[in-house]
């Protein structure tokens, strides 16, 4: 069976790729008006207005707001017993929660999950 760290690691990456990244690739293209079909045109159109500025404080708020809603759903799990995150492997199971000194702060600790797995972490830094 994998190592706790790597168990965690395997998870956070899922997270980080599908949940964070995946929401700032769509944000991205909204503001570069690169969506398929083009989908959230009437958000488009207000960001063209944005100056590069305001631009890039728009992209850190939802960075933070994504890093935000990811702790709070994660404290759902650690401060509610009856919900659990559950990894099995070979019919051995791993409880997320009691393996992370703390799940909900894996994301934005100091090289966390986001600092290490995001594509766009650092992105307009």
């Amino acid at each position: 069976m994998k190592s706790n760290k790597e168990i965690l690691n395997q998870f956070g990456e899922l997270v980080i790729e599908y949940v964070y990244d995946d929401a700032i690739k769509h944000l991205n293209d909204l503001i570069n008006d690169s969506t398929k079909w083009g989908v959230g045109k009437e958000y488009t159109e207000v960001f063209d207005k944005l100056s590069k500025e305001d631009v890039n404080k728009l992209k850190a708020y939802v960075k933070k707001t994504i890093g935000t809603s990811l702790f709070s759903f994660l404290s759902i799990l650690e401060e509610n017993e009856e919900f659990k995150l559950i990894y099995e492997e070979n019919k051995n199971q791993v409880n997320l929660v009691e393996i992370s000194e703390m799940l909900k702060a894996e994301p934005t600790i100091e090289n966390g999950w986001i600092e290490r797995f995001s594509k766009h972490a650092t992105e307009d830094k």
